[in-house]
């Protein structure tokens, strides 16, 4: 089990902290709601109320009320708590998940800054693709009623021995014992909570007592690969077990098979065995429904940016052009490139050689006599890493390391594929 936290009630109840969340919860309610107005209108005053309320620990959900929604043919029933209430448990859970998150293993997602279910979907085909062979067998569980179902006092344990702060953990087991059972659907604490379960009695488990590699999980819904059925039973068996002392069950629809006889059905896709991905069926047809109802222009707008963010992660080009009669062209494909003063800007995020030590990256572009703070003629280099697909970019001055790009760009040889290695202390090089 990883580092415990200490300490936080005091960042939580930070001035900027609840200035931030104030402004996240009244995107769109400032005009709309009495509410938002009346916040609006008494701001400091709203802020020092809920920083008295943290530091004091007595943050409480107070009354809610329950609204019986209906999705995509399933029934919930959920918890709605006041605004201002709102804005204190979003400043608490910000400032725990932020802790929280650095625990989370790596292919794990849902309720994760950064990590929704494209980032998942991306670590998914890429082990298929690094390892055809380990990963022809495939099992696949979802939790039966998981929020309604989780036990409050296995959770509570859990809050326990993750978080030494006395002051929180009496905040935070007030909002889990909220309702008579269970805890309640879609409020903030219980979605980054009950990832804290799976992840304590699931995926350190899965990953690093066991070590199953291709194990992933998005929310309560998991995925096992292996390469074998020994090790594919091993893993079920495990999981299993592990799921039975969260406190929670395994509906009956878990499942095996060979991935050559039947696609994956995971994160809103369907993974074929040759490595294309589609669209799940509901979801076209939901569009399309969808698409042939709606008149409004700023509506269809709304329409077709949802579903291009679904199509452009999937093998789904003519069947945006067919629904839509729009071209699914990327402007990343149309060859511009942003220069000033005649260099080449890149706007992929920051990386250091250090983090890129002993890793396979695909060298894509660069550009020289680049001048930063640290001094002038530097190269900045952009890469692709293999082992996630992201795109970095990193500046440079090794001698060794521009010459080799030179000569690279001089005899053609972009992209080239390397790994970078340390230069005995002394710098760093391709090899």
């Amino acid at each position: 089990m990883s580092k415990s936290i200490k300490h936080i009630t005091e960042e939580a109840a930070d001035w900027c902290n609840i200035a931030d969340s104030l402004d996240y919860e009244l995107r769109g309610k400032r005009k709309k709601t009495w509410a938002g107005r009346w916040i609006v209108a008494h701001r400091d005053m709203v802020i020092r109320a809920i920083q008295s309320s943290i530091l004091g620990g007595t943050l409480r959900p107070g009354r809610y009320t329950e609204k019986t929604i209906c999705e995509r043919g399933k029934t919930r029933t959920i918890q709605c708590i006041s605004l201002l209430r709102s804005i204190g448990i979003h400043a608490v859970m910000k400032t725990v998940e932020k802790h929280l998150d650095r625990s989370f293993v790596a292919d794990t997602a849902a309720s994760i800054k950064g990590r929704g279910s494209h980032y998942l979907l991306r670590r998914v085909l890429h082990d298929m693709n690094s390892d055809p062979a380990g990963t022809r067998l495939v099992y696949k569980d979802d939790i039966k009623k998981f929020y309604q179902s989780t036990s409050q006092d296995v959770l509570m344990d859990v809050v326990r021995s993750k978080i030494r702060d006395r002051r929180m953990v009496r905040m935070l087991e007030r909002w889990v014992r909220m309702l008579p059972d269970g805890v309640s659907i879609g409020m903030r604490p219980s979605q980054g909570l009950e990832n804290l379960l799976l992840s304590e009695y699931c995926d350190h488990v899965m990953k690093d007592r066991e070590g199953f590699r291709y194990y992933k999980r998005y929310c309560d819904d998991r995925l096992v690969m292996a390469g074998s059925w020994h090790e594919l039973t091993r893993a079920v068996h495990a999981l299993q077990e592990q799921t039975e002392k969260a406190g929670v069950e395994i509906k009956h629809t878990a499942q095996c098979w060979q991935h050559k006889d039947r696609s994956v059905d995971f994160l809103g896709y369907i993974i074929r065995d040759d490595g294309k991905v589609s669209i799940r069926k509901n979801t076209k047809q939901r569009f399309a429904r969808r698409w042939s109802r709606v008149r409004s222009m700023r509506r269809r707008r709304e329409l077709i940016g949802s579903f291009y963010g679904i199509c452009r992660h999937a093998n789904a080009r003519h069947l945006f052009r067919k629904l839509t009669g729009i071209s699914m062209t990327r402007f990343s494909e149309l060859g511009f490139i942003y220069q000033r003063d005649g260099k080449k800007e890149f706007s992929q995020t920051s990386i250091t050689l250090r983090q890129l030590t002993n890793r396979s990256v695909i060298v894509l572009d660069f550009e020289t006599d680049i001048r930063t703070k640290e001094g002038e003629g530097r190269y900045i280099v952009v890469v692709r890493i293999k082992d996630n697909d992201e795109e970095r970019k990193f500046f440079t001055n090794n001698e060794k390391m521009k010459k080799a790009l030179d000569f690279a760009q001089e005899k053609g040889m972009l992209p080239f594929e390397t790994v970078i290695k340390a230069d005995g202390g002394y710098g760093y090089m391709f090899t």
